[in-house]
């Protein structure tokens, strides 16, 4: 494929639902400070083209768990299968979610019967009609997502008055700040939690994500395939950015008579359907058009989600049980597999609505799931001593310890700030709320313990971050312990050059009599005994 279109469809596959309806919304209740998420993107620019892209494209992996398994073994694989198979049924429920709220606030049809409705559709269709060519779908998806984003954001200027104005008002109301270099990590959304935390959890989603590996090894070449994966990050940054400025753009067109503390919108999530209705709505077929963004971009995630999902589980569960199945009865058991799927995700849609905003939601789950992930391909890329009992010890503690803390942040909810939002210039409310408002306040403080609260309420952008470092960590302890790795026994094209320098950094007496890199098994013959073989060589012909 050409590098453009699957450019695009990288940018397209990252960005979902969750992002035209979450990113304004996060914007509009807590303010600008996502916006570090574009220099954070200097993280996954650097590590995925030059550790992750040439190791999967020299080896010329299907699935990017064959990689796991040549190098920890099938027991690794497969459980970093499973996990990624739970984050894909946890993720696509929230996917689903997205556009049901989106058609509660259109329609009014309750929430319930939308994630039914949505739910059902999408298993359908992919069902039985797959996602042939849906690179330049996706292209054509790209269009109108930035098409709602663009739109919202130049009626809003126009109604306050420009771009200039819009920067004023949320100063004025306390949303102007753009810098908190604070090092607390119980702040929310720091200049370090965002720039460090998001950094990895976008390496960790594109950089060991089989729907978005899979379109870079569709290149013709590895340079290409670095191409699209540097510049890919770097247009979802920009997408990004265009997100938080909608989510500006949005309050101050609200600004004083705010719909969420009115009880217009139940759900902060909802404010971006609400604003296209309410701003389109004397233009025939526009607020639609804007509103089947959020369809187009939830349709081909779900597809390509269900897919992958039905891929891995008939690849590494279905195959090896039964490896002389017929493919007509593969295909059959592939399907009905994203019947099962389909229906699982609605499930998952119904608790998703119970568990607070879908972006925090999402990238919580990316940290907890995907961030053990990360630690695992991080150790057999970087680490040529990290055995298969290191890497599986280590994935496992990595994920106790995130979903621990992921559950105690439900049970010991943390207090956090947010500016104030008004009602004060509504014609039709008396309601005014100039009060800090908070995002959960607990009844019972006296009886939490402090310093669990504290641990608690540790940021979840910190999450992904969190969550390789203990497995690389405890892989690496683990490793050395039961006897690691021999380096020279391993495929050099396992292991990134930049990876050799950690094992040659080792004491000696840690090394003991192994090679530190995965090259010095190589014997070079001295340069005189090569020229006597070239002239035997010459001598034979």
């Amino acid at each position: 494929m050409n590098p453009i279109p699957v450019t695009m469809s990288v940018v397209v596959s990252v960005l979902s639902s969750v992002t035209f309806l979450g990113t304004p919304a996060d914007t509009y209740i807590y303010g600008p400070q996502y916006w570090v998420v574009l220099p954070a993107k200097i993280i996954p620019m650097v590590i995925i083209p030059l550790s992750f892209v040439p190791i999967f494209y020299k080896l010329g992996v299907t699935s990017i768990y064959e990689y796991i398994g040549m190098r920890f073994g099938r027991v690794v694989r497969l459980f970093g299968m499973l996990i990624n198979c739970l984050y894909l049924l946890l993720y696509l429920g929230v996917v689903i979610y997205g556009p049901a709220l989106a058609l509660n606030a259109v329609t009014g049809l309750s929430i319930a019967g939308s994630t039914i409705a949505v739910g059902l559709v999408c298993t359908f269709y992919t069902t039985i009609g797959g996602i042939k060519a849906v690179l330049w779908a996706d292209v054509f998806q790209s269009i109108i997502f930035l098409a709602g984003f663009i739109l919202t954001i130049v009626a809003c200027c126009i109604h306050v008055g420009g771009l200039t104005e819009v920067f004023r008002i949320n100063v004025k109301d306390g949303r102007g700040t753009f810098f908190d270099f604070r090092l607390d990590p119980k702040i929310r959304h720091s200049f370090w939690s965002v720039f460090i935390g998001f950094g990895f959890l976008m390496t960790s989603y594109a950089g060991t994500n089989q729907i978005i590996v899979q379109r870079y090894l569709t290149c013709r070449s590895l340079r290409q395939s670095q191409w699209v994966a540097a510049v890919g990050n770097f247009c979802i940054g920009i997408v990004e950015i265009i997100a938080i400025l909608t989510g500006l753009s949005m309050y101050a067109y609200f600004a004083g008579c705010d719909p969420f503390t009115l009880g217009e919108v139940q759900k902060p999530d909802q404010l971006m359907a609400y604003i296209i209705i309410d701003i389109f709505n004397e233009w025939p077929g526009v607020s639609g058009f804007l509103i089947s963004a959020v369809f187009s971009a939830t349709l081909s995630t779900i597809s390509s989600g269900m897919n992958a999902f039905a891929t891995l589980f008939g690849q590494d569960i279905i195959k090896v049980a039964y490896p002389n199945m017929s493919d007509f009865k593969f295909t059959l058991i592939l399907k009905l597999i994203s019947v099962i799927f389909g229906l699982l995700t609605i499930a998952m849609a119904f608790l998703a609505s119970s568990l607070g905003g879908i972006l925090p939601l999402v990238l919580s789950l990316i940290g907890i799931l995907n961030g053990p992930i990360l630690g695992v391909f991080s150790l057999g890329i970087y680490f040529p001593r990290a055995n298969s009992k290191g890497a599986l010890v280590g994935m496992l503690a990595a994920l106790a310890i995130g979903i621990w803390l992921k559950v105690g942040s439900y049970v010991y909810p943390a207090v956090v700030d947010k500016p104030p939002l008004f009602t004060d210039q509504c014609s039709n409310a008396n309601i005014t709320l100039t009060d800090q408002v908070v995002y959960t306040v607990t009844e019972d403080k006296d009886e939490i313990d402090p310093n669990l609260g504290n641990i608690y309420a540790l940021s979840y952008a910190y999450y992904t971050p969190l969550t390789c470092f203990i497995t690389v960590i405890v892989g690496l302890l683990v490793s050395l312990i039961t006897h690691p790795t021999d380096p020279s026994s391993l495929n050099p094209d396992l292991v990134s050059p930049i990876g050799e320098l950690f094992a040659c950094c080792l004491p000696k007496r840690l090394r003991g009599h192994m090679p530190c890199s995965v090259r010095e098994n190589v014997e070079v013959e001295p340069p005189h005994e090569q020229e006597e073989v070239v002239k035997m060589a010459k001598l034979d012909e």
